[in-house]
């Protein structure tokens, strides 16, 4: 008799949040991961292998000084069930305001996570940990890697990282800048086991005392080679420069000047590498004015020019393209952006794609194929694969966050203006939205603008089946609780066409502390539950129609 209990209890306790975490397509309740008050920022999402997601954040909750002190994540099982503390659970607590971080599962599921740490008068500080599927630390201290108190190597700040694995361990770049503003690259070693075995603050690499920004690719080799790769300016017209460094941290070729014969950059690059050389692709500016156009190139592992030196032409047409974003599959590479081009109604940025292969071969129309045409107020489109190879492109526009599916051969399948995502109240902030193919789910995490600026709350959506999964019926269903926070009673607006059987409202332990049976209908729509007697916080309300169950969150003051 007690086991029964017992599972009962457990089922009272997990269900409500279970329902209110599912994967939902509707544009007007999106998929909440957090919604604490506090200002939630910088979302990365890995997948898990088992067609679920990882989601980690920056977060101030609790926090006065209104900077993150907090690293949190989630972890959502491949039915959109999250597996942790609702609005999340702390993996790293910094007394230092946390500026920035990178988490990516590495090799044989490890989860390595590094941030950076800042403070007025103290020094910037870099530190990695690894931690397993549950969300907890595997190293019994953070890896100290990098900072910026040590003299005589002069370094005034840091200004990002990137961490690769290869046969030996862990890779990663340091960006620094010198005093005096200057930039450099300096690369060091760890392993799975929170050894340091490479040099604290790392190694410089490449020139040195420059400005610009790097990259990081692994060389697929026998030797544990990097191509390590950056900027030699901040503005138009710089170089981007390459040179691949062995183990030991010894120069093997390079740099190698890539654009040579090229106007050089404006801005944006990035290399993917593989086991035959690594592809760039850049913004540069176009020959007779055509505005910011988009380029790639090839280098062969020995650091010579691979396409016989060719710059392949992604995107030339008149007017500015921007904002790309490329991921390789295969021996393909694909790619989308913001594009500008004159004469495209709405006038505004429009979304385009490309596809070109491992021998520079564009596959698609001379260039692009146009992915969606909507006033759209600086675009960051990004996508992920699904099953059948489509790519699934999402970006913030003035009807909402929308997605398209772009199939294989350069042909869009969800109508001139895509699939809605969510309406514009949860638009993302700029660039803080990501995708990610996990198993047979492709799904966007993504933090929303805040009106008074900045970003706030992190919400997740499946994103690969947006035209098929009942998105009518799901908004229809959707749920308004008034007043909300309440402190007196709340009432629960419900489409009398959902023929309700039940309410129920659990607290924070997932303790029912409300039910009323409503035989079918609810009385007017409407149904007030009594708040005056409740402690102050946060609570689900759930309601059943006899198949299914919809919940959402009310807070009582």
């Amino acid at each position: 008799m007690k086991t029964k209990i017992y599972f009962l209890f457990l089922a009272v306790l997990f269900v409500p949040f279970f329902a209110h975490s599912q994967w939902t397509t509707d544009p007007k309740n999106p998929g909440i991961v957090c919604d604490y008050a506090g200002t939630q920022s910088n979302p990365t999402a890995i997948a898990d292998g088992n067609g679920g997601v990882y989601v980690f954040w920056l977060d101030n909750r609790n926090n006065t000084s209104n900077k993150a002190l907090y690293i949190y994540g989630q972890h959502y099982d491949s039915d959109g069930h999250a597996l942790w503390a609702e609005d999340g659970k702390v993996i790293v607590s910094h007394s230092n305001q946390i500026k920035w971080f990178s988490a990516s599962m590495k090799y044989n599921g490890e989860i390595i996570i590094g941030w950076i740490t800042s403070k007025t008068s103290e020094p910037d500080s870099l530190y990695v940990q690894r931690f397993n599927e549950d969300g907890l630390k595997v190293w019994a201290k953070d890896l100290a890697v990098a900072n910026t108190a040590g003299n005589p190597i002069y370094i005034l700040g840091l200004s990002g990282f990137r961490i690769i694995h290869d046969n030996a361990g862990y890779c990663i770049s340091i960006g620094v800048v010198y005093y005096g503003g200057a930039s450099g690259n300096r690369i060091t070693r760890f392993t799975s086991a929170g050894v340091l075995t490479g040099l604290y603050n790392g190694e410089p690499e490449g020139t040195q005392y420059n400005y610009g920004s790097s990259g990081l690719e692994s060389g697929f080799d026998a030797g544990n080679n990097v191509y390590l790769y950056y900027s030699s300016g901040n503005g138009t017209g710089a170089s981007l420069l390459c040179l691949k460094v062995n183990m030991p941290g010894d120069t093997v070729w390079g740099p190698v000047n890539v654009l040579s014969g090229t106007l050089g950059l404006n801005y944006q690059f990035t290399g993917i590498s593989d086991e035959n050389g690594i592809t760039f692709i850049w913004n540069g500016d176009g020959d007779g004015s055509s505005g910011v156009n988009i380029y790639a190139r090839r280098l062969n592992p020995n650091g010579s020019f691979a396409w016989g030196g060719k710059t392949v032409k992604i995107c030339t047409a008149n007017g500015n393209q921007s904002n790309f974003f490329a991921r390789k599959k295969g021996d393909m590479y694909y790619i989308c952006w913001g594009d500008g081009r004159p004469g495209v109604s709405p006038g505004n940025y429009d979304i385009y794609a490309q596809k070109f292969d491992i021998n520079g071969t564009v596959q698609w129309a001379e260039n692009g194929i146009e992915v969606i045409s909507l006033n759209t107020y600086i675009p960051y489109p990004e996508f992920a694969f699904a099953n059948d190879n489509s790519m699934i492109v999402c970006h913030q526009a003035s009807i909402g966050f929308v997605a398209q599916k772009v199939l294989d051969n350069g042909t869009v399948a969800w109508g001139a203006n895509g699939e809605q995502i969510s309406v514009p109240a949860y638009n993302p902030f700029y660039e803080e939205h990501t995708e990610v193919q996990s198993g047979n789910n492709t799904i966007a995490v993504w933090a929303k603008s805040n009106p008074v600026g900045g970003s706030d709350n992190i919400y997740i959506t499946r994103v690969d089946n947006l035209n098929i999964t009942g998105k009518k019926e799901l908004s229809a269903y959707s749920l308004n609780i008034y007043p909300n926070p309440a402190s007196d009673n709340f009432t629960i607006d419900i489409p009398e066409m959902m023929g309700i059987s039940s309410v129920r409202l659990f607290n924070s332990n997932g303790r029912e502390v409300f039910h009323s049976e409503l035989n079918g209908k609810s009385p007017s729509g409407k149904i007030s539950i009594p708040a005056s007697g409740l402690p102050a916080g946060v609570y689900v309300a759930r309601i059943e129609n006899g198949k299914k169950q919809f919940s959402k969150k009310v807070v009582v003051q």
